[in-house]
């Protein structure tokens, strides 16, 4: 029998929330690395992987990945109206390189259970990074 707290659903919603949030970034680099993409691109390649973005998600989302310069946007006409093509930058592509670097460890770890990243295998000196110990 499993027992729930429900004190802890809002926790679980919240960290549901925040990995899909950063899944959603890293995934719309990744596409962008392979060619530039547009907004209605992006929504139907979320769609087809099963989640429902809305635009109101999307749109901030992208202007904040430029915001940020990992992706540069191109404006071009498209049968008579304007298109925001976003493509990645070399500062988005390296962004990208060192999330897969990251990301990679923790699936082996917790999705398909490689212990070899355990904390027992770290060296006594090892210290959080300033950038993940603030999350």
């Amino acid at each position: 029998m499993i027992y729930i707290n429900i004190g802890s659903m809002d926790l679980r919603k919240q960290i549901f929330q925040a990995f899909w949030q950063g899944m959603v970034k890293l995934l719309a680099l990744h596409q962008a690395s392979m060619g530039p993409i547009y907004g209605g691109r992006l929504s139907k390649y979320f769609r087809s992987l099963g989640y429902e973005i809305s635009p109101g998600t999307l749109y901030p989302m992208l202007h904040s990945l430029e915001k940020a310069n990992l992706l540069q946007c191109r404006i071009k006409i498209f049968k008579g109206r304007a298109r925001k093509y976003y493509e990645l930058t070399s500062e988005g592509r390296d962004c990208l390189e060192a999330l897969r670097q990251e990301v990679s460890g923790i699936v082996r770890e917790v999705i398909l259970g490689d212990l070899s990243g355990t904390m027992e295998n770290l060296p006594l000196d090892c210290t959080i990074p300033r950038n993940l110990a603030s999350h």
